[in-house]
């Protein structure tokens, strides 16, 4: 007979060991509303049982495909259904554990790979969810989330970031959103995947070209003052400068460019 989370919960406060029959119901919970089970409980244990030694890889074909093939990622993606982003997020949570492990052991392979970074795109152009904290929840962060999965993906050896154009304006979109103010620190971590992206092929030029393509149309528009307007001025500007500020802190180049753009779009708005 199946578990109930609480009994679910119970056990896994006693640090019992991982098994494939665990680990089955590990991700069939991983989307819990429980915060408790689903932040502290499960995904640790999974991230632990994933580094360790015991880890198969019949295991790791496991979670890929409950993540990306069964009902992980896209996870009643487009639905009304308000916590069915704790399931997509905390899946993504998990597929970055997974790529820390693959680029060590290289048990994935190149179809699975190719298939990974398909539906990552896919995710952030569809994901419309992407509250931070919710109250009663806890951490569902789908954006910041996503956003780890990238910074672990564009350091992966079978990674070609200067191919993943898509999803870097896909990213770009998502930060720049007109119907929700990011608060959570999301901007950051969305420019840490990036500048692993920089890192490992991505010209600095090219990401700031694909910011102007991005940006163009809300710049050259009239501004209206409404509350649209005003989330996207405070995304944008909030992308920008945690771009500009890592760029600087971390001496890449590109700084001077980044704050020319801001200064665009503070003139846009302001005028001056």
């Amino acid at each position: 007979m199946a578990r109930t989370e609480q009994q679910l919960k119970e056990l896994l406060q006693q640090n019992v060991r991982v098994t494939s029959a665990l680990l089955e119901e590990l991700l069939l919970h991983i989307g819990s509303t429980d915060p408790e089970l689903r932040d502290g409980l499960i995904y640790p244990q999974l991230a632990t049982y994933i580094a360790s030694e015991s880890f198969t890889i019949e295991e790791a074909n496991q979670i890929f495909d409950f993540i990306l093939i069964g009902h992980g990622l896209m996870y009643r993606m487009g639905t009304s259904d308000a916590t069915a982003v704790l399931t997509r997020s905390f899946s993504a949570l998990a597929l970055a554990e997974l790529l820390v492990m693959d680029k060590i052991q290289r048990i994935l392979t190149q179809d699975q790979l190719d298939l990974l970074s398909n539906y990552l795109q896919i995710y952030l152009e569809q994901e419309r969810d992407v509250r931070g904290f919710i109250n009663g929840f806890g951490w569902a962060h789908s954006m910041a989330h996503i956003a780890d999965v990238y910074a672990v993906w564009f350091t992966h050896p079978a990674s070609r970031p200067q191919e993943e154009i898509g999803a870097i304006d896909a990213m770009i979109r998502q930060l720049t959103r007109s119907d929700y103010l990011y608060i959570d620190e999301e901007a950051d971590r969305m420019v840490t995947a990036w500048l692993q992206a920089c890192r490992h092929g991505l010209s600095e030029n090219l990401l700031l070209q694909r910011i102007d393509q991005n940006m163009k149309a809300w710049l050259e528009s009239d501004v209206t003052w409404g509350d649209a307007e005003w989330t996207t001025y405070r995304n944008i500007k909030q992308m920008l400068q945690t771009l500009y500020f890592r760029l600087k802190w971390e001496e890449r180049p590109g700084g001077k460019q980044v704050e020319d753009r801001l200064r665009k779009v503070y003139q846009r708005t302001h005028g001056g």
